[in-house]
């Protein structure tokens, strides 16, 4: 998996410059508040931005363990409590600073690299989501390329319910939306779970159902219009106000399908 740093010359340039930055902010503050000589101040600013990104850079790796806000915070303060004690241990070694002086700077340390890391953080998200896209992009557009063999045209679908089992239409259908190796049928009268591939769905439905995005399939007789959601980024708006993301690939295929 590539490291969004090292995709490109300017990204390398940009974190180059933006580490130099960090560096020199600490070392003024260190100047300012430590009372110590700027040989030191040099050293200990170096030793700690330095050890920070470094952690920073393998943070990318395992980031995808962090999923939620919690687990994300107690990453954030481990990451800056392994630069601490690294920072301490060197600059103990090279007899730079005692315990007291060190004590006495971090909390600037703690609100440089606080503020970085939530900056950090979410540029990686930022990026995280991007190449989740792309795949996803990649992935429909691989599908949309191969031949699909097309069986019997479904016309109804049956589901289980305990005891029951409803009979449902392709007219019934609102939308479908994927769950792994399961899928749930959107009605009127309300949803249903039923064990199918969208895959299977997508090459077996009538014409009117467009996949619209890797877990949607819609019915288009119930889109009332289609509207811009952000960036060169659209959803569609259904007659019971439900609104459903396109992908680049769906709204190729919606453009085709209803002559837009």
């Amino acid at each position: 998996m590539d490291h969004p740093f090292t995709q490109s010359t300017w990204r390398k340039s940009a974190g180059v410059a933006a580490l130099l930055l960090l560096s020199t902010l600490m070392f003024v503050l260190i100047v300012l508040y430590g009372n110590i000589s700027a040989t030191t101040a040099f050293a200990d600013s170096l030793f700690y931005t330095g050890i920070l990104a470094l952690v920073a850079y393998f943070y990318w790796y395992v980031i995808g363990f962090f999923q939620v806000f919690q687990s994300k915070v107690i990453a954030a303060l481990a990451a800056q409590l392994v630069c601490l004690v690294i920072t301490l241990a060197l600059l103990l070694a090279f007899e730079l600073e005692d315990f007291k002086t060190f004590s006495y700077l971090i909390p600037v340390r703690m609100s440089v690299s606080t503020l970085t890391w939530i900056i950090l953080q979410q540029w990686y998200d930022i990026n995280k989501a991007t190449k989740k896209e792309a795949e996803e992009e990649a992935e429909e557009e691989g599908l949309a390329s191969q031949h699909i063999e097309t069986v019997e045209r479904i016309d109804r679908i049956s589901v289980k319910d305990g005891s029951k089992i409803h009979l449902i239409t392709a007219n019934e259908l609102i939308y479908i939306q994927a769950y792994g190796d399961y899928v749930t049928l959107f009605t009127k009268e309300g949803k249903y779970v039923k064990e199918l591939t969208m895959k299977y769905l997508e090459a077996n439905l009538p014409d009117s159902f467009i996949r619209i995005h890797r877990s949607y399939i819609v019915n288009t007789s119930h889109i009332i219009r289609i509207e811009l959601f952000g960036k060169e980024t659209y959803q569609v708006r259904l007659k019971d106000n439900t609104c459903l993301r396109i992908s680049n690939n769906g709204y190729k295929l919606l453009k085709d399908r209803l002559l837009l």
